[in-house]
């Protein structure tokens, strides 16, 4: 818990710092205006006027126009747009005066003029100045892909970036999280214009890479309301508060951006092992619209609707399905072929619709009041393993053929930030305050409770998680003049309030009670099955939780340069978790540049994270099927809140908070304006790391948990502080244009990231399991942890350029990752036949795109051109259930095949 005195300074910082910010309305202001032009005298759409050393500017309207307004003094002003070099004017602001500044942008390389905000609260920068490694992902990248969802997107541009395609998960299925540098999906930050974004509720407990996190949906976030997208590939910790461990990913919003309206329609076309695709048909409608407001404010709002169908890449289950000429069970063999095929693996459906919104207005006191968020409503629809009509868990008189139990999800995702930015006495400030929660609904369909035998139902309502954070932030930054340094010194301060909460909420009585009744028929008649919905148990009252938490936060954070060619920064922050206590972080950078276009560069941060509240307080009990000694077998997996008197008695300990450090260290060259080239070397080390144990079983296990209600064959498991772990690798990104004749131009750009994951500790089983030979993080799930994410990845992208039309090229490669499935192995076991790996593969993705008229464009794509698939699951790894799983879930680009697509593109 966090002592008094340090409660007491951040608090009194953050009133202080509110009590600061209050004067600025009555200040005297003054009017900035003009017009940003390009080379051709004709308007820019878009480009942003800022104030050199703040975060604060504006967007020019579609005729280019800008307005801002500033109180006295004097001010530096950077005008910027991806695509076009910066230009930098200085002006004097007197109290009611009216000035017109013009910018002239030429045009350059997209990348290689890429400036970012994410980072740094000094001001925009471009990539290759920056401390710390930066990718900017555009509007104008993002309209070259076929992807349509922001995470795939963002992993086919940024090669640090993985979104693995789950299958097979539960809820997982419906909202994927993606991976940075590596690490797990809660160990990296998501900002929406600068501003702290909401969790999911789901937590991925099943079998899927970031197993016992809860990420962030991108995909929440609809493509259409994107301006970019700036990846912080660096701990950020000590500047934006916990879960930057790995990194930040910032969306900036579209302003006043022109309207633009498109419509996708894709599908699958493809074949493997003579076996023809044609499913995973998508259907995408999405616009974005701009008005501003007397020239003083704006307002965006963007949205998309989806409709993406169900892939399918099973093979028909040839394992036995009945008893032997049993004819209880061989009710109707017409309907064996039907059984048969009675399986699945590929993407879920989803069919989902997304909202928002972003708005500014500038009064006449020089105060711009802001506001933005939105909402997305997803529904998708999944299964999960067959049931095959000889199992105990099937009610053959509803099912004599068995059944493929579906899980449908509802997530409904809803977001609001307010706030007001300023100046006062020369310091730039801005309060503002955010709510967002996910809800995520679990329906189980084309299941059965085998406890209520023939009276069972056949669809169930499972329950609810839900997830909610409200966060008010107030940040004021100015420049300081010293003497000693080159430049004036930037110096930015604040405080976060911040209050989370979580929710359990209880499912149909019909999914998880015990009926009483016993198997009804064939060799196990009057045996005891398994109470509660088949592939998702509905949650019950036990497992209800309402759960809070309420965290303080002050940071500092200095920025400037000794010499010209020398810029260090220096943060510190102090949180206090209410249930998890507290800790005072740092980060300090640097970066020098040598001359020639060549600059070195490093960081050195230090991290805390406090356990979700999902990790602390997650309770379920699901069915899982699991390779026990080479076979896979049917589960009831119960996952334990540490606090509970049943945890405790297994040997669960209070979880604790992670501690990092990250190290980082890089080049970056810049030769001539059209090339540029980073190299960075990091090294990312957590204590006390999450995880999810192992599944305890047997009947030591069984004697133990039985005093507490649990009896029958049901395996627990928690979450604990069992490893410490090291991730280590390079990002290296290389950007080439060439203007050619004809307004023509050729841009290149190839990234890389290597990573590689190693545990420096693993802890002991506890007393109470190692007596019974259990063990805590066990084979597989080190190999998890440590395997199934490539370990290379890198991208390569070519477009060509004209004025009337442009083709895109990406190589895309994946490198191999491992799957070792067996939990009877210990893991001194080193290699089993049980165990493979998959191979890396190349994906070619390629679009060309044709501007009709004025207002029309066609684009016509294929992603995966040569229809790659990832290694087939071999004879010998169990995973392959039966031979009716043909690839492995941790494949990162999937495994349906080619997708072509055409997207029609109207801007009024």
């Amino acid at each position: 818990m966090m002592t008094l005195p340090l409660r007491t300074l951040v608090a009194g910082l953050g009133v202080a710092l509110c009590a600061f910010a209050m004067p600025a309305v009555a200040q005297s202001t003054g009017i900035v205006t003009g017009v940003v032009r390009d080379d051709a005298n004709a308007p820019i759409t878009g480009a942003t006027v800022v104030v050199s050393g703040t975060a604060f500017g504006t967007q020019a309207k579609a005729d280019g126009s800008y307005r801002l307004v500033l109180s006295a003094g004097d001010y530096t002003l950077v005008a910027r747009l991806i695509g076009y070099t910066s230009a930098v004017k200085t002006v004097r602001v007197a109290t009611g005066a009216t000035v017109t500044v013009d910018f002239t942008l030429s045009k350059s390389a997209a990348q290689l003029s890429a400036v970012a905000v994410t980072g740094s609260r000094r001001q925009e920068r471009s990539v290759v100045e920056a401390p710390v490694p930066v990718d900017v992902i555009t509007a104008e990248d993002i309209k070259q892909t076929g992807r349509t969802e922001t995470a795939q997107i963002l992993q086919m541009l940024v090669p640090s970036l993985n979104f693995p395609r789950s299958s097979i998960a539960g809820g997982v299925d419906g909202q994927r999280p993606f991976t940075l540098r590596g690490m797990g999906p809660d160990q990296v930050l998501v900002l929406i214009n600068g501003k702290r974004r909401h969790a999911g509720a789901v937590i991925a407990a099943n079998n899927s890479v970031g197993r016992g996190s809860a990420g962030i949906d991108l995909n929440a976030i609809p493509a259409s309301s994107i301006d970019r997208i700036e990846v912080l590939r660096d701990g950020a910790a000590a500047q934006y508060g916990s879960d930057a461990i790995a990194g930040v990913v910032n969306v900036i919003l579209k302003q006043n951006a022109p309207a633009t309206f498109s419509t996708t329609f894709g599908q699958v076309n493809s074949s493997y092992d003579k076996t023809s695709y044609s499913d995973g048909g998508v259907t995408q409608a999405d616009g974005s619209w701009s008005r501003g407001f007397r020239d003083r404010g704006f307002l965006n709002v963007s949205g998309e609707y989806r409709d993406r169908g169900l892939t399918n890449r099973a093979t028909p289950d040839l394992r036995p399905l009945y008893f032997n000429d049993d004819s209880v069970a061989r009710v109707n063999p017409a309907l064996l072929p039907q059984a048969r095929n009675n399986s699945w693996y590929g993407d879920a459906a989803l069919r989902e619709g997304g909202l928002m919104l972003n708005s500014g207005y500038s009064t006449a006191s020089g105060i711009t009041l802001y506001a933005f968020g939105g909402g997305t409503v997803r529904e998708s629809q999944a299964f999960g393993f067959p049931r095959r009509p000889s199992e105990r868990t099937v009610v053959r008189a509803l099912y004599p053929n068995g059944f493929l139990p579906e899980i449908w999800g509802t997530s409904l995702d809803l977001s609001l930030t307010g706030g007001a930015k300023g100046q006062a006495k020369g310091w730039q400030w801005d309060l503002s305050s955010s709510f967002g929660g996910n809800n995520f609904r679990f329906d189980v369909k084309n299941s059965v409770n085998p406890t209520l035998g023939v009276n069972s139902p056949t669809e169930f309502y499972a329950g609810m998680l839900r997830s909610t954070q409200s966060t008010t932030n107030i940040d004021l930054s100015r420049a300081v003049n010293i003497s000693a340094f080159a430049t004036p010194v930037n110096v930015a301060v604040g405080a976060e309030f911040r209050s989370d909460n979580y929710r359990i909420l209880q499912g149909d009585s019909t999914s998880y009670i015990d009926g009483g009744v016993r198997v009804l028929d064939g060799p196990e008649r009057g045996q005891l099955t398994v109470p509660g919905s088949q592939l998702f148990y509905g949650f019950r009252p036990v497992d209800e939780r309402n759960v809070g938490r309420t965290s303080f936060a002050g940071y500092v954070d200095l920025e400037g340069n000794p010499t010209k060619r020398l810029t260090v920064g220096l943060a510190a922050r102090g949180e206090n978790f209410s249930d998890f206590g507290s800790a005072v972080i740092g980060k300090a950078t640097g970066r020098f540049a040598i001359g020639r276009g060549v600059a070195v560069r490093g960081a050195y941060n230090t991290g805390f994270r406090a356990p979700s509240l999902g990790q602390a307080n997650y309770s379920a009990t699901a069915s899982n099927v699991l390779i026990v000694g080479g076979v896979p077998t049917t589960n009831e997996v119960y996952t334990v809140p540490v606090d509970l008197p049943v945890a405790k008695a297994l040997g669960a300990n209070p979880l604790e908070a992670e501690k990092s450090t990250n190290t980082s260290a890089g080049i970056t060259w810049s030769p001539v304006r059209n090339f540029s080239t980073t190299v960075d070397y990091f090294n990312i080390e957590v204590v006390n790391r999450i995880v999810l144990s192992e599944n305890f079983v047997g009947a030591g296990v069984r004697a133990i948990i039985e005093p507490f209600g649990l009896r029958g064959d049901v395996r627990p498991r928690y979450f604990t502080n069992a490893v410490d772990t090291r991730t280590r690798g390079v990002d290296v990104v290389l950007r080439y244009v060439r203007q050619l004749e004809n307004d023509a131009s050729l841009s290149t750009t190839f990234g890389y990231n290597h990573n590689r994951t190693s545990l420096l500790r693993v802890a002991a089983p506890p007393p109470q399991l190692a007596a019974l030979n259990q063990q805590l993080y066990g084979r597989v799930e080190r190999s998890r942890l440590t395997e199934a994410q490539p370990r290379n990845l890198a991208r390569i992208n070519v477009q060509y350029s004209k004025p009337s039309w442009s083709l895109n090229v990406q190589q895309a490669y994946f490198g191999g990752w491992w799957t070792r499935p067996d939990l009877a192995l210990a893991p001194t076991v080193a290699r089993a036949s049980s165990d493979q790996y998959f191979t890396g593969r190349w994906i070619t993705d390629a679009s060309v795109t044709r501007r009709l008229d004025k207002s029309f464009s066609l684009s016509l794509g294929v992603d995966n051109l040569f229809d790659v698939y990832p290694d087939r699951i071999s004879a010998s790894n169990p995973e392959n259930t039966g031979a009716t799983r043909l690839f492995s879930p941790f494949s990162p680009f999937g495994a349906n095949g080619r997708f072509l697509f055409a997207r029609l593109v109207f801007t009024p």
